[in-house]
């Protein structure tokens, strides 16, 4: 190893449905009068066209008089899942351990205010990698695709790409990963955990489909990663102390 390299451990996390106890569309649909959008918009979200049925949706909402700064308001309510503000508070802690990262499909705004809203020190999260959004000079608020690349995990973004290529960066500034911990929920969290080793772990959240579709898994293409479900973050701390 070249002289001056840091040895740490690298934290990946979910943001929907992991570090938030809900999914980010959904929790800002409540908005819409009654309470859902139209079924078109559903529609696209069931066929995976995720991030133009996320932009429907906050056209949906500038047209039924609700502001980005509502949407906003809204995501600073979302409920973190039990035990994750620990885990983060751990990190941050050990800052000379861990590294910690966000990949998400869901968007930079409502990432940002939902952690803003709890207090998460930003320095503890060395990068967010989600799909963009911005609010135009009418105050309706826009979101489009991370990348556009074509992926079974997602066309919005794909996390397995992305993965690889933070580590590399981080390299190349004189940070080796000896391991990595991914902690996840869905189906395009199964795309970069593919590409992980013996050395590293994966965290799929219980009853959702990142770990349905590992335990499908056969054999001969079961992941090289350890596999330890979780369900609350209690069970995330517990691995990350485990590292100490």
């Amino acid at each position: 190893m070249a002289s001056g390299n840091k040895e740490k451990v690298l934290t990946v996390f979910d943001f929907d449905r992991t570090i938030i106890d809900c999914n980010s569309d959904d929790w800002v649909a409540t908005l819409c009068p009654g309470g859902e959008p139209p079924k078109e918009i559903w529609d696209k979200y069931r066929q995976g066209i995720f991030m133009e049925a996320a932009d429907d949706l906050l056209e949906h909402l500038h047209d039924s008089g609700v502001s980005s700064q509502d949407i906003l308001d809204v995501m600073t309510q979302a409920p973190y899942t039990e035990g994750m503000k620990d885990v983060l508070t751990f990190i941050g802690k050990n800052r000379g351990v861990f590294d910690c990262i966000i990949m998400s499909g869901t968007n930079e705004l409502f990432l940002e205010a939902a952690l803003k809203a709890e207090g998460v020190d930003r320095e503890v999260i060395g990068k967010t990698y989600t799909n963009y959004g911005h609010i135009d000079d009418k105050g309706r608020m826009h979101v489009k695709s991370y990348h556009n690349r074509p992926c079974s995990c997602s066309v919005d973004i794909c996390k397995g790409t992305l993965l690889p290529e933070y580590i590399k960066e981080q390299a190349q500034k004189g940070v080796t990963y000896t391991k990595v911990v991914y902690v996840g929920d869905g189906r395009n969290d199964f795309c970069p955990c593919k590409g992980l080793g013996p050395p590293d772990v994966v965290m799929p959240r219980k009853g959702y489909k990142l770990l349905e579709i590992i335990e499908a898994l056969t054999p001969e293409n079961k992941l090289k990663a350890k596999v330890i479900p979780w369900e609350q973050g209690s069970e995330v701390l517990s691995v990350l102390e485990g590292f100490m």
